[in-house]
């Protein structure tokens, strides 16, 4: 993030706002599946994934 804000600044980008639902919004549902399976993974726990109908 220090870089994002630092390559900002050094480009005299005006301020953005990326709205509130910038961090819960899923972009890539599966990509997210995939980083939440390997979490549950590290923490030990054996993921079956089913989809919902």
């Amino acid at each position: 993030m220090g870089d994002r804000v630092r390559e900002a600044l050094e480009r005299d980008e005006p301020y953005r706002d990326l709205g509130p639902d910038y961090f819960t919004k899923p972009v890539d549902r599966q990509a997210q599946t995939r980083r939440l399976v390997a979490q549950l993974e590290r923490l030990g726990h054996t993921v079956a994934l089913d989809h919902a109908s």
